[in-house]
């Protein structure tokens, strides 16, 4: 108490009326007199220098007395200031009645700001928090920070005049969490009294009654009160159960209790004077959502409560997954309570505190199911689970039971192995409860999605590697084409300069295949009726098969068509085949089966797709009668280079080839095997529908299969612009065509050859450019230029296309395409028979 009233009692006491200062003003009253009196009576003895010197003590002496008076005066202002903040008239013996009071007693301004304390309220106001020994006295606002506006409604109640009280969060006091309720009331113009109250269940253990009765706590159904804005006022044991909170935790608004739109239409029904019901779904624990209704009725006027109950579609009325009757028996009532017969996870009851050497007292189902029938009480916790890889049961049970957020991982032993994240709850009574949550599926697409990463970034490397080496190969086969033009057949260099042929086109074959793996090769979408491209190619498969191998094709029935490139599927199929025919060559022979079926975007999903298209599906399965596979090679079996095959019988490209060509048409590649029963891809391709336009389009590809003839003479006139940014192909390419009669422009980017156009001096028949270069690419040139190119024809050549270019391809007609690495010929050829195409066109007009 001596730290509020002793400094008040100072400042009023005058300040001559303390001993320090009495002897310093009367001192300094006495020398001014006696400076004075001597330089006035001997001044003529001690000359002018004396009457200076004595005057000057007493100016000092004189000034001396006037800074006490002034003194005096800011004291008093000081004092007068202290007397008007300090409580009104206190006295030491009614503040020293209130220091001693259990509850705490807080005064502050009409602002809330602290002016005093009793030791109760400084004891919560060091701890509370971490607060420490702050130098000021911590007003509400700063102990609970948290209390989403209560302090504020305070503060305003009271300064209106009105009595108050609001339940505040809990609070850690010395590591202990509690309860208070806070009581305001106005004092005077000036000053605000407030009690801090333990609440009324931390008092007495009883309930809360100003929202909800006693009996109503554990009723089979949640109960809550909520207000016009969606903050939850109260709620019963039940409610609080179904959510997964403890007695001391704080309500979750309604928008965080209820998914999508429920809390909104919940809100809608304020200000109806019925009964209203409505549908919803609860977010329980664990995260488990399950479907509840929700039936309220609003009451009171400016400010009205919601009152509502909670239930769901079980005997109990509680909802589905979150708590459920236990079947009837004398077993059901002795071991787990309800909650735990239904849980969507495992549980076992322990007999000791240690899981080490503990015995299982009780499973619930879920957990039996886990571990196949095994976890049975007098069973030994530990057994229940695989310690093979290396992990030990104390470094588990250690991690299990830190309270961290990161649970122990451990592997259920049984035919399938599960993976499972092991908890504890905290020992009671001697004994402990295990949780074990199967994370299997959880893990299966964390390691699909990091295999999905490892297989985008090989692709994107492969693609790069492949784009330059078809740059290199076309130079290197160009100039082969150019000598041998020089070293006919009969000349000694002449079988050198072949091989070096073959070795390209074999180097080119491997590029092929990794632009398919890594989905950057060029793709002509059309439209496809499968079982007639697996009928136009099944005499070659059946080349490819061995006698000892049997094949058979089975359609379904009303496949819908499909959006594809032709000569690439036929490509994936084809290498499944062959993979399958080496994988039966070891087992003497079998049966080659390719399927056909239609299917849904939910068959896609069922099948391990984690987001397919809605709507048609086209399902192509490829099954064999092989060896089949363990999993560690069919995790491994779509990346480049990785075969099972010995050194010199496979690339390895084969797989992943088929894996990027089902990815770049939209699909999805599956595989199940068995080692010693086989194997079977299924592919599943996205269908288009088919519409008039669809069916007269599959028909026109009918009628056009047919082969063009070559033409005889690669001679031939024309203006042509070729645009290749790699010296070496253009210089080659242009001196080709010139020596067969073309005249060639030359253009190294698309930049350069827009000017070219632009400038408007010349014509061109043929237009020849590479699709991928810096700056401006093929077909932004061709987006860009396309007035200026309305009688040209396009062809594109290049080592693969972005996604982009494979739509322009597919929706110009008028675009050909020729791929890297191609001969000289092949480039003749196709100059001629676009400028003859030109030709005819021009006629026709």
């Amino acid at each position: 108490m001596a730290e509020f009233t002793q400094p008040v009692k100072a400042m009023r006491a005058p300040l001559w009326t303390q001993p320090v200062a009495r002897g310093l003003f009367w001192t300094a009253a006495l020398c001014a007199l006696a400076s004075a009196g001597v330089a006035l009576f001997a001044a003529s003895e001690a000359g002018w220098h004396g009457f200076i010197l004595l005057a000057g003590f007493a100016v000092a002496a004189f000034l001396l007395l006037y800074a006490l008076a002034a003194g005096e005066a800011a004291g008093r202002a000081l004092r007068e200031k202290a007397e008007r903040h300090a409580l009104p008239g206190p006295s030491a013996l009614a503040l020293e009645a209130l220091d001693l009071l259990a509850d705490p007693v807080l005064v502050t301004n009409r602002k809330g700001a602290p002016r005093w304390g009793n030791a109760a309220y400084r004891d919560i106001a060091k701890t509370a928090g971490g607060l420490g020994q702050s130098l000021a006295l911590a007003g509400p606002d700063r102990i609970w920070a948290g209390s989403d506006g209560a302090i504020y409604r305070l503060i305003l109640a009271a300064a209106s005049g009105a009595t108050a009280r609001e339940r505040m969060p809990a609070l850690d006091v010395d590591g202990e969490l509690r309860r208070y309720d806070i009581e305001v009331r106005p004092s005077g113009d000036d000053h605000i009294v407030w009690r801090v109250m333990p609440s009324v269940d931390e008092v007495t253990g009883e309930k809360d009654t100003r929202l909800r009765p006693d009996w109503a706590d554990n009723a089979p159904a949640g109960l809550m009160a909520i207000d016009p804005k969606g903050k939850l006022l109260d709620g019963n044991a039940t409610l609080r159960e179904w959510l997964g909170l403890k007695r001391e935790d704080e309500l979750p608004a309604l928008r965080d209790m209820l998914t999508g739109d429920g809390a909104r239409a919940v809100l809608k029904t304020c200000g109806q004077p019925d009964t209203v019901r409505l549908d919803a779904r609860l977010k329980g624990r664990e995260g488990v959502e399950t479907p509840v209704a929700i039936a309220i009725r609003w009451e009171g006027g400016k400010q009205p409560v919601g009152r509502a109950i909670v239930y769901g579609l079980s005997t109990t009325g509680a909802p589905p997954g979150i708590a459920q009757a236990m079947p009837t028996g004398a077993k059901a009532g002795r071991t787990f309570d309800e909650m735990f017969f239904s849980a969507p996870f495992g549980v076992a009851r322990l007999d000791g505190a240690d899981p080490e050497a503990a015995i299982i007292e009780d499973a619930n189902p879920a957990l039996l199911q886990y571990c196949g029938g095994t976890a049975i009480p007098g069973a030994k916790f530990i057994d229940l689970f695989d310690w093979s890889d290396g992990r030990t049961p104390a470094e588990a049970i250690a991690r299990a039971s830190s309270g961290t957020t990161e649970p122990a991982e451990v592997v259920l032993k049984g035919e399938s192995k599960r993976e499972a994240h092991l908890v504890f709850a905290p020992a009671r009574g001697g004994k402990r409860v295990a949780y074990v949550i199967d994370v299997s599926a959880w893990k299966d697409l964390e390691r699909k999605f990091a295999q999905g990463n490892k297989m985008q970034a090989v692709g994107q490397l492969a693609g790069g590697v492949a784009h330059e080496f078809n740059n290199l190969l076309t130079a290197l086969r160009l100039t082969v084409d150019e000598l041998l033009g020089r070293h006919p057949v009969g000349d000694p260099s002449y079988a050198d300069l072949q091989h070096i042929n073959s070795t390209i086109a074999r180097a080119a074959g491997l590029v092929k295949k990794l632009l398919a793996f890594s989905r950057k090769q060029t793709f002509r979408v059309e439209t496809l009726e499968v079982p007639d491209v697996l009928s136009d190619f099944s005499i070659l498969l059946r080349q490819i098969l061995e006698e000892t191998v049997k094949l058979e094709i089975v359609h379904g029935r009303d496949l819908p068509p499909i959006r594809a490139d032709k000569g690439q599927l036929e490509t994936a199929i084809i290498n499944l085949v062959a993979n399958g025919r080496d994988a039966m060559r070891e087992k003497g022979g079998g049966t080659m089966t390719i399927r056909t079926s239609a299917a849904t975007a939910d068959e896609v999903r069922e099948a391990g797709a984690p987001d397919p298209v809605a709507g048609d599906w086209v399902l192509i399965e490829v099954q064999d009668e092989g060896t089949g596979m363990d999993e560690a090679t069919r995790e491994k079996i779509f990346e480049p280079f990785f075969t099972t095959k010995p050194q010199g019988k496979g690339t390895g490209l084969g797989l992943a080839t088929v894996y990027g060509i089902v990815k770049q048409s939209g699909g999805f590649l599956f595989v199940e095997s068995e080692l010693g029963k086989g194997t079977t891809f299924r592919l599943f391709l996205p269908a288009t529908e088919a519409t008039e336009e669809v069916r007269e389009e599959v028909e026109r590809k009918k009628a056009e299969r047919a082969i063009e003839p070559k033409p005889a003479d690669l001679a031939g006139r024309g203006r042509i612009l070729l645009v290749e940014d790699e010296d070496k192909v253009r210089m080659i390419a242009a001196r080709t065509l010139a020596k067969r009669g073309y005249e060639v422009t030359e253009a190294e980017d698309g930049e350069k050859a827009l000017a070219i156009l632009q400038d408007g001096e010349s014509t061109f028949d043929l237009l020849i450019s590479d699709v991928v270069m810096p700056g401006l690419d093929g077909p932004g040139l061709v987006e860009k230029a396309r007035d200026l190119l309305a009688t040209t024809r396009i062809v594109f050549i290049s080592g693969y296309a972005e996604e982009e270019f494979s739509h322009t391809l597919s929706r110009e007609h008028d675009i050909s395409f020729l791929p890297k690495p191609f001969t000289l010929s092949q480039l003749a050829e196709k100059v001629k028979s676009e400028i003859g195409a030109r030709a005819e066109d021009a006629d026709a007009a």
